[in-house]
């Protein structure tokens, strides 16, 4: 450790800000998460970052974002962001980029832009800490005296010791600016918008819009948010608050969201009372005021993205336990035959020293030759993406996994869109998979990330090995899929789908291709029940069919399968490699009474089309492209 300290000192004394004043870029950390909340490791963290040109003339660098851990050499505790950025003489920009924060012990947030040579023009940091424990609520308010009156009525309500467990368990922010982009909140558990929705921005209405459907609870307060009856019709969110009393949650997505009329009213303090319940707080206050969440499990929509790879994505396939051994017994066999029958038949025993080996050899190769026959010859870059929405609102959040495979060791550099936002990414369930794993302790980041009009990256692959890569997003269609009460599906996304499905409770409806723009009855085209189409059950030796990739009423008592029904799932799903891929095995897993999966959503459409989704590739590499984009639109009603 004491050789470290000279290192660690020179570099603080570079991190100094005493030193800003005579860089040629000065930079400043502006915001960093919701008012220095971080969001968990596996989500990125907002940051943002003021670049001022205090030159005369124009002039070009690179400026690199990154966690640093003092205790470890300095290391970086996750990706490099790097950003290529031209200043003209004394021009200032904002610069938001996505970063994953560990937020550990002696980590300090450092900024830094390099010109062309590599030589520091501008620098800055900033000590990080760690995330105190407690709920988070997130408040967007049109002035100060509006949040002084949401923390009063929050925390000032129930008994005493309602209040002083409020007091130690919540953590109300204001937010000084609302993030341009969903993921940008997911600190927060709780967002109140008390400021008038026309003074966001349209890419700020969309955040929030998007937050709530990735799980958060986003609550509107009508006579702050410009939702009163005057504007009524253009309100924000219209769609989804006709369809809840005030105080209600309703869910969107897999979050939720809730309006009340004033600050000031009881029925705020009542909505936010249960935050401090106790086990003291009487049973009839908490039946009238605690929402009853119990009974429900969450869906895994995540397991979308994983089906659609695994079906449509480039595999590996190596030989079974089964095929190795039966490899081994014919060479076993034949050894055998060759240097105990043949041999000594003809009189010549002493040629066992070469038919022995040369028996390995032939095999060997003969074994090589047959677990590769499988693997591709070509680097492959495969892309499945995941549009997820209602028929309320044509806003979807989009969900892509990316995978790069090799078919020899090199290092790859994959090239996208620049407003995508990386997500973790799952580790494979072995190592030489190659997607992300820890080595030595060390994280599963990726080492820089480059960030501009171009999202570009680099890693090392071995031969016949993947990464997976995980993207997340938003998309406004043209509009949705909807039914109306004639019982026709319209087709307003503008996308046009080579297979689509439609499922209720009764009856899954197969209604093949299905063109942007077309209406179908649903009357007239080909349905089977649902019991018929769902119900599989594996055994433990077959993964499973993908369940529900929304929230839905748990049983009373789990399934039981019998070993005969559990004989024909297992080999159903082993049958799917022979098959080409249909919508129908999407809900092959799902619970087979369509009672309890349709306890709130109340249908869902599946849409499968082959337009290009992100437009992955691989600088300076020729690669095959695989690409399919899943559309699920749910249903809170269902004429």
């Amino acid at each position: 450790m004491r050789a470290r300290l000279p290192y660690l000192l020179l570099l603080l004394a570079g991190l100094a800000q005493t030193c800003a004043a005579a860089d040629s870029v000065h930079l400043k950390i502006t915001h960093i998460g919701l008012e220095g909340i971080y969001s968990a490791a596996s989500e990125p963290t907002w940051v943002e970052v003021s670049a001022r040109n205090n030159t005369a003339r124009p002039v070009s660098f690179r400026m690199s974002i990154v966690e640093l851990n003092l205790f470890n050499e300095a290391r970086p505790s996750s990706e490099v962001v790097t950003v290529p950025l031209e200043l003209a003489a004394s021009e200032t920009r904002e610069i938001s980029v996505p970063l994953h924060i560990n937020a550990e012990p002696h980590a300090v947030l450092y900024v830094q832009a390099l010109d062309g040579s590599g030589n520091t023009i501008g620098r800055t940091a900033i000590k990080l800490g760690g995330k105190p424990e407690g709920e988070y609520i997130a408040m967007l308010c049109a002035n100060g005296e509006i949040c002084r009156k949401i923390r009063e009525a929050i925390l000032l309500s129930g008994s005493a010791e309602e209040q002083t467990h409020k007091s130690s368990s919540l953590r109300l922010l204001e937010l000084s600016k609302a993030p341009p982009a969903g993921w940008a909140y997911s600190p927060a558990d709780i967002i109140i918008l008390a400021t008038p929705a026309s003074q966001l921005s349209n890419a700020q209405r969309d955040a929030l819009e998007i937050y709530m459907r990735r799980g958060g609870k986003l609550v509107l307060i009508d006579d702050q948010s410009g939702n009163g009856a005057a504007t009524a019709g253009t309100r924000l969110l219209e769609a989804y608050r006709a369809r809840t009393a005030e105080g209600k949650d309703l869910t969107v997505g897999e979050g939720l969201l809730a309006h009340l009329k004033s600050v000031s009213g009881r029925e705020f303090s009542d909505y936010f009372r249960p935050l401090g319940f106790t086990p003291n707080t009487p049973e009839e206050i908490r039946a009238a005021l605690q929402g009853r969440m119990t009974g429900k499990t969450s869906g895994e929509p995540g397991q979308l993205n994983l089906w659609l790879i695994h079906r449509l994505g480039t595999t590996f396939h190596f030989p079974s336990f089964l095929e190795l051994l039966c490899w081994i017994i014919g060479y076993l066999v034949l050894g055998g035959i060759v240097n105990f029958v043949i041999l000594r038949r003809i009189g010549r025993p002493d040629w066992a020293w070469v038919t022995l080996p040369g028996l390995a050899v032939l095999f060997s190769l003969l074994l090589y030759a047959v677990g590769v026959r499988n693997h591709p010859s070509h680097f492959g870059v495969d892309e499945m993406t995941v549009y997820r929405l209602d028929s309320l609102s044509p806003l979807a959040l989009t969900t892509s996994r990316v995978r790069v495979s090799a078919p020899v060791r090199s290092v790859v550099h994959p090239v996208l869109p620049g407003d995508v936002v990386l997500g973790i990414g799952r580790r494979p369930r072995f190592q030489f998979a190659g997607g992300q794993f820890l080595l030595n302790g060390q994280s599963a980041f990726l080492s820089e990330i480059q960030i501009g009009a171009n999202w570009e990256t680099s890693f090392l692959l071995r031969r016949w090995s993947f990464r997976d890569l995980e993207f997340e997003g938003q998309r406004r269609f043209a509009g949705t899929v909807l039914r109306d009460a004639q019982g026709r599906m319209r087709n307003e996304t503008g996308i046009h789908f080579r297979q689509a499905l439609v499922a209720d409770g009764r009856d899954v409806f197969f209604l093949g291709e299905f063109p942007a723009g077309a209406v179908v009855d649903l009357g007239h085209v080909p349905h089977h029940p649902y019991e018929e189409q769902s119900g599989r059950v594996t055994s433990n030796n077959v993964p499973n069919f993908p369940a529900p990739p929304f929230a839905f009423r748990l049983q009373v008592m789990p399934e039981s399968a019998s070993e005969e029904w559990m004989k024909r799932s297992d080999e159903e799903f082993k049958n799917l490699k022979d098959q080409p891929f249909a919508l129908s095995e999407l809900i092959r897993g799902w619970p087979k009474h369509g009672e309890i999966v349709f306890s709130e959503t109340k249908a869902v459409f599946f849409g499968l089309s082959s337009e290009p989704t992100l437009g992955a590739t691989l600088r300076e590499r020729e690669a095959v492209r695989k690409a399919a984009s899943l559309v699920v639109v749910t249903y809170g009603e269902w004429p």
